[in-house]
């Protein structure tokens, strides 16, 4: 990609004119730790990519050594619902692991499966072993979604239901099962613990979930008739402001169904968790909506020094929260990274990085797959210039900032992180008895991964008490000003935005849509026909909270009143693919 950062970057203009002169790796290493032995604890950041894992470990430790707030990882703000409302209804604090695979009959409440929700790889293999891979018997998927995903037009069934009633759907489901005795006692019990009111009435539900309620029913029936069924809960029900109603009641189906631990039911995550030995025990997650606050001078310490390691805040956070504006006041910002994007042109000083295919790199799944995976890989190309593995940066820092601090880091690189973990918790790897740990690391490399055999088998637990109270969702501004409803969703190319400067990305068309190079809005022809809308047509939309200028698509399975763009698009910068590209 020729926006590659080749070498380490010191700012020599001002703030965001992108004017940068290049320094020696020694140099810039030697910069980062004078800044972190200068500036006191409490008025240090740091913020990871979402993904966790061994370098998020590191970033762990790191702040912890120095007695600095913990970090804070980007993510979907819909992912830290979907951990609570996993808390509350089964039991772990974690994703639980939905075995698709072996069920007859999947319910996703929300959950784009197929597009960019957590594991798709995973789940799209999942879908086609349900439907394909046992001969004779072939699974259903029904989709409850407001918009028509990929995994909607895939599912065998789609319920286009009004954005924030998944709950209501959910809780009259439950409330046939139980009034129609379609379940058994122990299910209802566990049920009612976690929901002791009464459900919704059947016709009302409906009408507030704009459904049929013939149609509601049906469905409860063929759940309750399968002998394998799962329910899936969060994506874009866990995303608004009474998502964790919506995907608590959405996943304590499957406390009525009985299907906990159970083949084609849901099962709790399984993991190696070699992070572990570099996490402080009982350490949490900075919510990151308390680091903008910081930001913007809200609450808690001054910002002060700003580490950010593989991540694009500026771009992925929403522009009202005002993050732009708060980096301003920032003393210090350092940023490790692969290319210029809107976040690293922010930045005083900035550390290159390797790419996927240039690395070695050691990741365990986000996202459960039922049983412990952890992928090893080498690189398979020569890295373009002077770019590193983020936990080599990462170890260099902490192992120049003195002996208080580089004691807690005494591994050589992250390869030898990754072999020293291994080896530490050989004896309860699997594969590894009557083998040294060399051998047993070598034949690891060799085959791409340590990988656990069988079938899922961690039960949840189940819940401790109460889930919440029903509420509606709330939406900002008022009807008569802004009469649709928006609904933002992941990009299958670009994501929330890391993929869109590869321009092979940008020149894929979009799997639904079709378009190539940039953003759109899909309207229904209902609507589009109501304000004068034809197809292409360059549209303004404003919000409460900012005004876009994006093309329209007008499309048959978009329900009136709904709009829809995807994410990615709109970066400020991000090289020449990107910048300037889409809203």
């Amino acid at each position: 990609n020729p926006d590659r950062i080749l070498d380490p970057q010191k700012r020599i203009g001002n703030r965001g004119d992108g004017e940068f002169e290049a320094l020696s790796w020694e140099r810039a290493q030697s910069e980062v730790a004078v800044l972190m032995k200068s500036v006191s604890p409490e008025n240090m950041a740091f913020i990871g990519s979402e993904e966790p894992g061994l370098v998020a470990g590191l970033l762990r430790r790191i702040s912890d050594s120095l007695g600095a707030p913990s970090p804070v990882f980007l993510e979907p703000s819909e992912y830290r619902v979907e951990r609570r409302a996993s808390a509350l209804s089964l039991g772990i604090e974690s994703i639980p692991y939905f075995d698709v695979a072996r069920s007859d009959y999947v319910l996703s409440i929300g959950s784009p499966l197929l597009d960019r929700w957590h594991n798709p790889v995973h789940y799209t293999h999942a879908v086609a072993e349900m439907r394909r891979g046992r001969p004779g018997r072939r699974g259903k998927l029904t989709q409850v979604e407001a918009r028509m995903s990929l995994t909607s037009a895939n599912a065998d069934e789609w319920l286009p239901i009004v954005p924030g009633t998944e709950g209501i759907f959910a809780r009259a489901i439950a409330g046939i099962l139980l009034s129609q005795d379609l379940v058994k006692d122990l299910g209802r019990r566990q049920y009612e613990r976690l929901f002791p009111a009464p459900p919704p009435n059947l016709g009302g539900a409906a009408e507030e979930c704009g459904l049929l309620p013939e149609r509601i029913e049906k469905i409860a029936h063929e759940i309750a008739a399968a002998e394998h069924r799962v329910v899936v809960a969060g994506g874009s029900a866990a995303g608004h402001t009474n998502g964790l109603f919506n995907t608590v009641a959405g996943l304590g189906l499957n406390l009525l169904l009985e299907n906990l631990g159970e083949p084609g039911g849901i099962f709790a995550p399984a993991t190696f968790d070699l992070g572990r030995h570099l996490s402080p025990s009982g350490s949490v997650q900075t919510p990151m909506a308390d680091l903008a606050a910081r930001v913007r001078g809200e609450s808690g310490e001054p910002i002060e020094l700003l580490l950010v390691v593989e991540a694009d805040p500026l771009h992925e956070l929403p522009a009202g929260w005002g993050l732009a504006s708060g980096f301003s006041d920032i003393a210090n910002i350092v940023v490790l990274s692969s290319f210029f994007d809107d976040t690293t042109y922010q930045a005083d000083l900035v550390l290159p990085l390797n790419t996927g295919l240039e690395r070695f790199n050691a990741i365990e799944p986000a996202s459960p797959t039922g049983i412990p995976v952890l992928g090893i890989a080498e690189s398979v190309v020569e890295p373009l210039g002077s770019g590193q593995h983020p936990g080599d940066v990462l170890l260099a820092v902490a192992q120049s900032m003195g002996e208080d601090i580089s004691a807690a880091f005494p591994w050589s690189s992250f390869e030898g992180l990754v072999r020293s973990l291994i080896n530490e918790d050989l004896g309860n790897l699997p594969g590894s008895r009557n083998t040294d740990a060399s051998s047993y690391y070598r034949d690891a490399l060799a085959r791409g991964g340590i990988f656990e055999t069988g079938d899922p088998s961690l039960t949840p637990p189940g819940p401790s008490g109460e889930g919440p109270s029903r509420e509606q969702a709330r939406f900002d501004g008022e009807e008569a000003l802004f009469p649709f409803l928006l609904i933002p969703f992941a990009s299958i190319k670009a994501g929330h935005g890391r993929g869109a400067n590869r321009p092979w990305l940008q020149e894929l068309p979009d799997p639904m849509s079709t378009i190539m190079w940039s953003s759109w809005v899909e309207i229904s022809p209902s609507d589009a026909s109501e304000i004068g809308v034809a197809d292409g047509d360059w549209l303004r939309l404003q919000s409460p909270n900012g005004l876009l200028e994006v093309q329209a698509v007008i499309d048959p399975a978009v329900r009136p009143g709904l709009v829809g763009i995807p994410l990615g698009n709109g970066h400020q910068d991000y090289g020449r693919y990107a910048r300037g590209r889409g809203s």
